[in-house]
């Protein structure tokens, strides 16, 4: 399936929905932040989280990148954010899998996970701010610009006949 050509201006959906998912959507996201930050906070304020912590706070930012990934329209930004979180992975199943070989990880390894996704987390704050998150954004129109809209306008086909 090739979805890169839903990105393009043309490309119009069979079906248009009348109810919006957005404020749903964004209690949703509202409820993975809180946990992102809560686990944020637990892991920061230790000298040595656990493995579960670690796990915890990954799931909570992979999610967020998960639904936040489509929205973010520089591919660059979505590279960059598809590296960081997959060396994440990495360093987490690498000490998963040392977990179960009773193998101990480093603290070097400990603090290089933990701050991959102090990262991670740090990116996915200043995409919810540029994103706005469903929340209907205008553009502030300059004088010239409400002129021209306003003229546009065909406020006299709405009229009731005379």
């Amino acid at each position: 399936m090739d979805i890169t050509q839903l990105d393009k201006p043309s490309w119009k959906p069979k079906f248009v929905s009348e109810f919006s998912m957005g404020m749903y959507d964004f209690e949703r996201y509202n409820e993975w932040l809180k946990k992102a930050e809560k686990f944020s906070a637990e892991i920061n304020s230790t000298d040595c989280p656990s493995l579960e912590m670690i796990q915890n706070y990954f799931a909570c930012l992979n999610i967020l990148w998960k639904c936040w990934r489509p929205i973010v329209a520089f591919p660059h930004i979505v590279e960059g954010m598809d590296k960081i979180v997959a060396e994440s992975r990495a360093l987490k199943r690498y000490w998963e899998d040392s977990k179960k070989s009773n193998i101990p990880v480093s603290v070097y390894k400990i603090r290089q996970i933990t701050d991959k996704m102090d990262t991670i987390h740090t990116i996915l704050m200043e995409i919810k701010q540029i994103i706005g998150l469903g929340i209907v954004v205008k553009k502030n129109l300059n004088v010239k610009e409400k002129i021209k809209v306003g003229m546009n306008r065909k406020k006299y086909d709405e009229l009731p006949e005379p």
